[in-house]
């Protein structure tokens, strides 16, 4: 205890005092949130000023979309060969080994978010935190110019891949926890690209997506805590259009993760899906590993995207960056990113 804490102590203020500064900060961040909010969705004059890459069809279609309900579909976008190589790749590399004896994420002692890979038994899934170690085939998707230039439209900025996971969720008799609830991923305006390896019908383990929500402006409590109720998602009643995210193997979707989304539990088909994060926040950026052999073949202005996490040095720093929470971030305005 410090000397200053000490003598706060003996005259009985030191816990009105941390309760004092607790409610400052509270109040700093209340006034701090809307601000970010605002800047975060400026255009990069930067961008602007080069010039934005003009989309042709289908993909003016889709940014126009994106722009008006924050999601759009991409029906067979994916490339027959490449998503056969996908959906090997992800059996062969990913869910085999962890079938063979995988971490199960009820015994893994640590953060399981910031582990390789892991089996959740509990919430019947197989996740990777390392899905460019995984195939090949995830980069020639998620780099593919004319998908960049979408996302970097939308967004009105140069935009980054800050991180990724791959995902089997299996089928389970309950929903409603988790990211299995609506929710928004507390990231401001982020663009989520959902690749989806399997069939998916309504009554599969199938995403959400409210329509038109991404326009929202969360208050700063709904940003520490971003999950919504059945009660609290019912208020917006029949303003909100919920659209079903059904899928053929090889479709896209790309939403707005500000936007509110759920996952949803049956008994139906698994899902297999790989989703990636194109963001400005260079805070945010984890340090995936990609194998160097998964690199040649593209150009630099193709790898762009890659950018900050290739910049990562997994010797000397964890998977998940040092500032791996919007939330927490917000007391650092000298690193938002605009």
């Amino acid at each position: 205890m410090t000397t200053a804490k000490h003598m706060l102590s003996r005259m009985g203020l030191l816990e009105p005092a941390r309760r004092t500064r607790a409610a400052l900060s509270h109040a700093a961040r209340l006034a701090l949130h809307p601000v970010r909010e605002a800047l975060v969705r400026l255009p990069d004059p930067r961008f602007v000023a080069s010039g934005s890459r003009r989309l042709h069809a289908p993909y003016d279609q889709h940014l126009a979309e994106l722009e008006r309900y924050g999601i759009t579909r991409l029906s067979g976008e994916i490339a027959p060969e490449t998503l056969g190589t996908l959906q090997r790749d992800f059996e062969n590399n990913f869910i085999a080994p962890l079938k063979a004896g995988g971490r199960s994420a009820a015994t893994y002692q640590g953060d399981i978010t910031v582990t390789d890979d892991y089996v959740d038994s509990e919430a019947r899934l197989y996740a990777s935190n390392e899905p460019f170690a995984i195939s090949r085939a995830l980069l020639e998707v998620c780099l593919k110019p004319e998908l960049v230039a979408l996302i970097d439209g939308y967004l009105r900025k140069r935009a980054y891949i800050t991180q990724g996971i791959a995902l089997r969720i299996d089928p389970h008799p309950q929903t409603g926890f988790g990211s299995f609830q609506w929710h928004h991923d507390a990231w401001g305006k982020r663009i989520n690209m959902m690749i989806i390896l399997t069939e998916v019908g309504v009554g599969d383990q199938h995403m959400t997506y409210a329509k038109g929500s991404h326009a929202l402006r969360h208050s700063y409590d709904k940003y520490a805590n971003s999950r919504y109720s059945a009660e609290e998602f019912a208020k917006y009643g029949s303003k909100i259009e919920v659209l079903d995210c059904v899928a053929q193997p090889g479709d896209i979707y790309i939403f707005d993760s500000n936007g509110l989304h759920s996952g949803n539990r049956s008994m139906g088909r698994s899902r297999d899906t790989f989703i990636i994060h194109y963001t400005r926040m260079w805070q945010a950026v984890w340090a995936h590993r990609i194998p160097p052999e998964f690199l040649t073949g593209f150009s630099e202005e193709e790898l762009r995207p890659l950018a900050w996490m290739r910049a990562q040095d997994r010797t000397r720093r964890p998977l998940a960056p040092p500032c791996n929470s919007w939330v927490d971030g917000l007391m650092r305005p000298s690193q938002w990113s605009v």
